[in-house]
């Protein structure tokens, strides 16, 4: 399970039971009980706040994936790329640039290498051998 599924995941739960929490706070404010209301309120707030964070915190790590598969597909489509058409890509410094690179390739999103003039060469990702027929 990846990170951004995870912080989905305790998006959810931590929403729906704010969800739960709200819905016996109305229930207690119906029937006039306070200390009720007080706690369901208490528990709402508790949970909602940690799943707002989750759930910002998630989209964060999907734009993050996007990016990086983004600058992937611009590292594939070019073959040999130099990293300042990548930072004028992305307006971006040179440093970001190579940063974005080393971890697009380190994260799975790219395959490649960076050679002796400091320019990235993409390679082709490798098809998977075994489970097919000969």
């Amino acid at each position: 399970m990846n990170r951004r599924t995870l912080y989905e995941l305790l998006a959810t739960v931590s929403l729906a039971v704010a969800g739960v929490g709200a819905i016996l706070a109305t229930a207690g404010a119906l029937l006039q009980q306070v200390i009720s209301v007080a706690a369901a309120t208490l528990c709402t707030l508790v949970f909602l706040v940690p799943g707002l964070y989750f759930l910002a915190y998630a989209r964060r790590l999907r734009a993050r994936d996007l990016a990086l598969a983004h600058a992937a597909a611009y590292a594939t489509a070019r073959g040999t790329l130099d990293v300042k058409d990548l930072a004028r890509e992305l307006s971006v410094s040179d440093e970001v640039a190579t940063k974005i690179l080393r971890t697009a390739v380190r994260e799975g999103h790219l395959h490649g290498r960076f050679d002796e003039r400091g320019r990235f060469v993409a390679e082709s990702p490798r098809p998977e051998t075994g489970g097919g027929p000969p």
